[in-house]
C-alpha cells in the first residue's frame, strides 16, 4: 500500500488516500507502523499494510459505537452485539471498545446506574430481578453489585415492593397470582407478605372511615 495523500483531521486521526482505497484511521490502533511514518509517498507491505487496514477498521467501529453512545448510555456487551450485527470485525470492535473504555466514553457502571434509574418508576422491581436483568446485559457481578448498592441506598427495596404491589393490584391480580407476579418482579416472599399486610391494613383503615368525615 502506498499513501498518495494524507490529511491530519485530529490529534491522532488521519484521512488516507491510497492507491486502491480511501479511509480514516486513528494512530492509536497501529501496532507496527509508527505515527511518524504516515506521510505522502510512504509504502507499507504485508503485516505493515495489514496494520493500517486494521487501524482503519477499528476506527470505523469506534465511530459507529460513538454514534450509539451519543443516543444513550450503552454497555460493552450491548455494543459488541450491535457492531457484530453491522458486520464489524471482532478484533477491531474489541480494540475500539477498549479505547472508548479507557477514555470513559463507555462505562458499564454508568450504564447500570442509568438503567436501574430508568426502572425506578415505570417498572418497580426487586434486587433479584434487577440483578438478573443486568447480568443478561453482560454486566459483571462486581459492577452490578456496586450499582445495586447505590440504587437501593437511594430507593429502598421495601418501597419498591409496595409500589409493585399496588401496580399489580391495579392489574386485577390477587391471591396466589399476585404473590407469583411479585416474586417474578424479584421480591422475596417475606418482603411480599409484609407489603401485603401493610396494604391490607391501609385498605381496612380506609374502609372504616366515615364518609361524612371525608366531606369538607
Amino acid at each position: 500500500m502506498r499513501i498518495l495523500k494524507i490529511e491530519n483531521i485530529g490529534s491522532d486521526c488521519y484521512k488516507i488516500a491510497a492507491e486502491r482505497a480511501e479511509f480514516f484511521l486513528r494512530a492509536h490502533y497501529l501496532k507496527f507502523v509508527r505515527k511518524e511514518e504516515l506521510c505522502e509517498g510512504a509504502e507499507f507491505l504485508e503485516e505493515r499494510e495489514e496494520d493500517l487496514i486494521f487501524a482503519g477498521l477499528a476506527f470505523a467501529a469506534e465511530k459507529k459505537a460513538v454514534s450509539y453512545l451519543e443516543r444513550c448510555e450503552q454497555c460493552r456487551a450491548g455494543l459488541q452485539k450491535k457492531l457484530a450485527q453491522k458486520n464489524f470485525e471482532k478484533a477491531a470492535v474489541e480494540s475500539a471498545l477498549d479505547y472508548l473504555e479507557r477514555r470513559d466514553f463507555l462505562n458499564d457502571g454508568r450504564f447500570a446506574r442509568a438503567w436501574l434509574n430508568s426502572h425506578r418508576i415505570a417498572k418497580p422491581q426487586g434486587r433479584a430481578r434487577l440483578s438478573a436483568e443486568l447480568a443478561s446485559r453482560g454486566i459483571s457481578r462486581q459492577v452490578s453489585e456496586n450499582a445495586l448498592r447505590e440504587f437501593f441506598e437511594e430507593c429502598g427495596e421495601k418501597e419498591l415492593c409496595a409500589r409493585a404491589l399496588k401496580k399489580r393490584v391495579r392489574e386485577k391480580k390477587s391471591g396466589e397470582k399476585l404473590v407469583a407476579a411479585l416474586i417474578r418482579d424479584g421480591f422475596s416472599y417475606k418482603m411480599i407478605r409484609a407489603a401485603m399486610a401493610e396494604f391490607n391494613e391501609a385498605e381496612f383503615e380506609f374502609s372504616k372511615a366515615n364518609p361524612a368525615d371525608m366531606v369538607e
